[in-house]
C-alpha cells in the first residue's frame, strides 16, 4: 500500500472513530459500539495495529456502559496487549484502567488489583497527571471491592491529591464518589457481621462532598452517558442514606427518581440492580418482608443478567440478612450456599485470564532485557505457569488450557469427558494440629496418588489450597466413579503415620460427566456440587490430633 492510500485509509478510520466517541458521549452507546466495530474490522483488514488497539478500547468502553462486562473484559484485555506491542504506554495505561474496572464488575478482584497496579506503575513512568489520577482511582476501587478498605482509602486519596496538584487542577469527582462507595460496601459488610448498622457519619460526609462536586461545572460538562450513570448513582446514594437514617419517604422519592435515570440507556444495566437494592432496603426498614425479599431476588437476577458479579454476591448476602431478620435460618443458609456456588463459578471464570497477566509482566521485562534473555525467561516462566510449585502436577492454568480443548473435541466426537473435584477432608485441622509443613506433605502425597491412578491422556491438577481436580478423557461416568473410589481407598490406606504420628487423611470427591452445551465452568460447578453432597453425607472421622510421647 502506498503512502497516499495509507494516509487516506487512516483519515477514514480516524473519522469513524471520532464519530464513535461522539455517539458514546451523547449517550447513543449502541451506535458508538457499531462504529467502533467497523473501525476494528477495517483496521484488521488493513493490518493497522494502532487503530485496531484504539477501536478495541472504544469497544470496551461501550460494552462497559451497556453492562456487557465479559465482552468488555475481552476487548480491554486485547487492547492492553496491542498497545503494549506498539510501545504505546499511554494507551496501555488507559486500557489497563478500563480492564481493571471491568474485572471488578466480574468479581475478579485479584486480576483487577493486578491490572490497576500495573497501570499505576506505567503512569508513573509517563509522568502524566491525568493517567495517574485514573490509575489510582481504579486501584482504590479494586481494593475496596476486595475489602482492603484502608488501602482503598490511601489509593483514592492519592488520586485526589494528584488531581488537585495538577496544573490546571483535574476533576476529583470520580475518586470522591468512590470514597463514598467504599464506605457503603464497608457498612454493608459490617452490618452483616455485627448485626447492626455502624456509624454512617463518614459515608454521609463523602456523599455530601460528591454531591457538591456533582453540582459544579466539572461534572456537568461530562458526556451525557457519564452523566446518566452519575445522576443514578447519586440518587442511589441519597436513597440509601435516607433509608439508613430512617427517612423513608425521602428514600422512596429518591429511588423512584433513580428508576427514571436507569431507563435512559434503553437497555438493562447495573443501575437497575442498584434500584432493586435500594427498594429492598426501604422495604426492610418498613419490615415489609415479602417486598424486601422480592427486591433482593430481583437485584440478584438483574446483576446476573448484566454480568455484575459483585452486585449479585451482595444480593445473596442481603437476602440472607432478610431471612435471618425473619428468623428463617434455613432460607438464610440456603442463600449463603448460593453465594458459595457463585463464588466458585467466578473462580472458574478467572482461569483463562491468568496467562494474560503473566504476559503483561513479561512485557515490562522486555524493555530491560535482550531478546535472547527474554526467550530464556519466557520458556522458564511458561513451565512454571503450567505447574503447581508445591505438588509438581498441573496447576489451574494448565487444567483450563487442556480442559477447554478436550471438552470441545469430546462433545463434537460424542465422547464427553468426565470431571472429578477432589477436596481434602478437615485439612485445616491437619495444619492446626500438626503444622503447615505436614499439611504440605499431605498435599504432595495426595497429588502423587491422584497422578498414579489416572491414564496418560487424563489429567490430575491442583486448583489451589486443598482442592484438586481430575479430568477423564473419553470415560463414562461409572468408570470415572470407580477410579475415584480406588483413589479414595488409596488415600485412606496410605500410611500417614510415617509422616507424623497420629496423622490421618481422607478425601471427598464429586464426579460429573459433560453434557451438550457444557462449559468448563458449568461442568466444574456440577462436580463441585456433587463433591459437597458427598462430604455432607460422609460419616465424620475421629478428631485428628498428633500422638504425644508418653
Amino acid at each position: 500500500m502506498n503512502t497516499v492510500n495509507r494516509d487516506l485509509n487512516e483519515a477514514k478510520l480516524e473519522s469513524l472513530l471520532k464519530r464513535a466517541h461522539g455517539a458514546l458521549d451523547s449517550g447513543d452507546v449502541q451506535t458508538g459500539r457499531e462504529l467502533s466495530h467497523q473501525v476494528l474490522k477495517a483496521a484488521q483488514t488493513l493490518n493497522n495495529q494502532r487503530f485496531e488497539a484504539r477501536a478495541l478500547l472504544c469497544l470496551a468502553h461501550c460494552d462497559r456502559m451497556l453492562s456487557r462486562y465479559r465482552r468488555a473484559h475481552r476487548a480491554s484485555q486485547l487492547a492492553a496487549q496491542a498497545f503494549q506491542l506498539l510501545g504505546d504506554t499511554s494507551g496501555e495505561v488507559m486500557a489497563l484502567t478500563t480492564h481493571a474496572f471491568v474485572a471488578i464488575n466480574l468479581g475478579r478482584n485479584e486480576e483487577a488489583v493486578e491490572a490497576a497496579l500495573l497501570s499505576v506503575r506505567l503512569s508513573e513512568l509517563l509522568e502524566k497527571d491525568e493517567h495517574s489520577v485514573l490509575s489510582y482511582n481504579a486501584l482504590g476501587v479494586a481494593y475496596f471491592w476486595s475489602h482492603h478498605f484502608d488501602k482503598a482509602e490511601h489509593a483514592l486519596r492519592t488520586s485526589m491529591q494528584i488531581a488537585e496538584r495538577a496544573n490546571p487542577p483535574l476533576n476529583t469527582f470520580q475518586p470522591q464518589i468512590n470514597q463514598w462507595w467504599s464506605q457503603v460496601i464497608r457498612i454493608f459488610y459490617e452490618r452483616y457481621y455485627d448485626g447492626e448498622l455502624p456509624s454512617l457519619a463518614l459515608m454521609h460526609l463523602h456523599r455530601e462532598m460528591a454531591k457538591k462536586l456533582g453540582s459544579h461545572s466539572q461534572v456537568s460538562t461530562a458526556p451525557l452517558s457519564a452523566n446518566v450513570t452519575t445522576e443514578a448513582v447519586l440518587l442511589f446514594g441519597a436513597s440509601l442514606d435516607a433509608c439508613w437514617h430512617g427517612q423513608l419517604a425521602q428514600a422512596q422519592q429518591d429511588v423512584d427518581d433513580l428508576g427514571g435515570w436507569a431507563q435512559r440507556y434503553g437497555t438493562l444495566t447495573w443501575l437497575s440492580a442498584l434500584e432493586a437494592w435500594a427498594r429492598a432496603e426501604i422495604a426492610w426498614a418498613r419490615q415489609d418482608w415479602p417486598t424486601a425479599t422480592n427486591h433482593a431476588a430481583k437485584m440478584i437476577d438483574i446483576a446476573v443478567t448484566v454480568e455484575h458479579e459483585q452486585l449479585a454476591c451482595l444480593g445473596h448476602l442481603l437476602a440472607s440478612q432478610l431471612f435471618m431478620a425473619q428468623g428463617q435460618n434455613a432460607q438464610a443458609l440456603d442463600e449463603l450456599r448460593r453465594l458459595r456456588q457463585r463464588e466458585q463459578l467466578i473462580r472458574c471464570d478467572c482461569l483463562e485470564t491468568r496467562e494474560n497477566v503473566i504476559n503483561w509482566q513479561l512485557g515490562l521485562r522486555l524493555r530491560q532485557q535482550s531478546i535472547e534473555q527474554l526467550e530464556m525467561s519466557s520458556k522458564h516462566l511458561e513451565k512454571l505457569s503450567l505447574e503447581d510449585a508445591l505438588t509438581h502436577i498441573p496447576n489451574r492454568r494448565h487444567f483450563e488450557m487442556y480442559a477447554a480443548e478436550l471438552l470441545q473435541k469430546g462433545l463434537e466426537r460424542g465422547q464427553p469427558p468426565c470431571l472429578a473435584l477432589v477436596d481434602v477432608d478437615k485439612f485445616k485441622q491437619i495444619n492446626d494440629n500438626f503444622s503447615h509443613q505436614v499439611g504440605d506433605e499431605v498435599l504432595k502425597r495426595i497429588a502423587h496418588i491422584l497422578k498414579s491412578h489416572v491414564r496418560e491422556d487424563d489429567m490430575a491438577a491442583r486448583l489451589g489450597g486443598d482442592e484438586f481436580i481430575i479430568l477423564f478423557k473419553a470415560t463414562d461416568l461409572k468408570m470415572a466413579e470407580q477410579v475415584c473410589q480406588r483413589i479414595c481407598q488409596a488415600v485412606r490406606d496410605f500410611d500417614w503415620s510415617g509422616i507424623s504420628a497420629g496423622l490421618q487423611s481422607s478425601i471427598s470427591v464429586g464426579v460429573a460427566r459433560a453434557h451438550q452445551g457444557d462449559t468448563v465452568e458449568s461442568l466444574t460447578h456440577r462436580s463441585d456440587t456433587s463433591m459437597y453432597d458427598s462430604k455432607k453425607n460422609k460419616v465424620p472421622n475421629k478428631a485428628l490430633a498428633p500422638v504425644l510421647p508418653s
